[in-house]
């Protein structure tokens, strides 16, 4: 028997944000679970879309997971005001595949 191996690479990150869009640091990955810890709320956008109207409002405190991406890059955020710290960590999948 083989020694088991977790193809499941993840990293944490965490990152400043203001009411200027950033984007996340960049790692491949096929989804990224985000915590807001700003004390505000805050838009998450993806894959280009920054208008208003493609946000996914974030209330301080909640987390959410970004499903169908390829990278993080392809995901920023802002808060609606003042600044904080988000907090995020990248994964390949969320069950394991056997």
């Amino acid at each position: 028997m083989s020694d088991y191996v977790n193809k499941n690479t993840c990293r944490t990150y965490n990152l400043s944000v203001t009411t200027a869009l950033v984007q996340l640091q960049p790692e491949t990955c096929s989804e990224v679970i985000i915590i807001n810890k700003t004390g505000n709320s805050i838009n998450v956008f993806d894959n280009g879309f920054v208008a208003t109207s493609a946000a996914l409002l974030l209330d301080t405190d909640e987390s959410i997971i970004l499903r169908g991406i390829t990278n993080t890059s392809a995901v920023s955020a802002k808060t609606l005001a003042g600044s904080g710290y988000i907090y995020y960590r990248t994964q390949n999948f969320s069950n394991h595949p056997l």
